[in-house]
């Protein structure tokens, strides 16, 4: 009986498989740190409590924004 492969056509198959799971781990690793700096690099907006005055942020890009502090609904004062 004969065997299916031969030694060097494992390796190079071994070979070949290292080098496919190399570039597929960099182009997922390059496209998620893409999406990072795209998710961190969010214009903020600027937005001030009509009730108790709190200045805050907020990067969603929203008509309003509820305020940390007292839970009031507020306009956009300025975005970046």
């Amino acid at each position: 009986m004969t065997p299916l492969f031969t030694l060097p056509q494992m390796l190079e198959g071994g070979l070949w498989a290292g080098i496919a799971v190399i570039f597929v781990l960099s182009v997922f690793y390059s496209v998620r740190r893409r999406l990072r700096v795209r998710r961190a690099r969010a214009t903020p907006f600027i937005f001030r409590c009509a009730v108790c005055g709190h200045v805050y942020f907020d990067r969603r890009n929203v008509p309003m924004a509820e305020c940390p502090k007292c839970g009031n609904m507020n306009e956009t004062i300025k975005g970046f």
